[in-house]
């Protein structure tokens, strides 16, 4: 168990440093709150700084994680694996919606960028939370719900503020609608009823596998 807790407290080291290169070269710092990957990928840093040093008390005194903490990891890798996927499927496809150079400082590269918080730190982040995390177990069903809670909260507000023309669209979605284009209107419509309800279905598939 022990080996174990040492692989997953080194993934997760692997991630805040992965987290902060990235991060901290964002050009436009508000653009953390306000585009999603950004968004969770700082609250994947914030939990591992935090999970790590329960890793570590858990390693050395062999104390028990404390359930809310294990509860966060949870929602931060249901998160993780979320922007992976809404990423893959729904976004990857328009340049919009593609870091670029006008997102980051000029000393990096937006394909590592991308990759970096797209792929590799959410793979790594599920790799440890099935395989090395597996025998820290979630006692309470309710983090099931609470998963989906901060992706859904974020894709509400992003619905009301960009129906309601209260800022431009960080995503290609269209969203405030525009004359000739009322079928793709109404199909991004159905794509972020879509995205809130994978958050859901992600939450439920890790809880069962774990």
């Amino acid at each position: 168990m022990k080996l174990l807790l040492d692989i997953s407290l080194i993934l997760n080291i692997i991630i805040i440093c992965c987290e902060i290169l990235i991060l901290k070269k964002v050009k436009k710092k508000i653009n953390i709150i306000k585009y999603y990957t950004f968004l969770q990928n700082f609250l994947a840093l914030i939990v591992s700084c935090i999970f790590s040093v329960y890793l570590i008390i858990a390693i050395f005194s062999n104390r028990t994680i404390p359930e809310f903490i294990k509860g966060l990891r949870y929602v931060v890798t249901c998160g993780l694996t979320a922007t992976m996927f809404i990423y893959l499927i729904f976004l990857s496809s328009k340049s919009k919606n593609v870091m670029g150079e006008e997102d980051f400082k000029s000393n990096l590269n937006p394909k590592i960028a991308n990759f970096i918080l797209h792929y590799f730190v959410p793979i790594i982040s599920l790799l440890s939370f099935l395989v090395f995390e597996r025998q820290i177990s979630l006692n309470q069903p309710k983090w099931t719900g609470f998963a989906a809670i901060p992706s859904c909260l974020y894709w509400i507000i992003y619905a009301i503020l960009s129906t309601t023309n209260l800022w431009e669209e960080p995503y290609d979605l269209t969203l405030t609608k525009r004359k000739g284009i009322k079928g793709k209107y109404l199909l991004d419509i159905l794509v972020m009823i879509t995205i809130p309800l994978s958050f859901v279905l992600i939450s439920y598939i890790l809880w069962n596998i774990k």
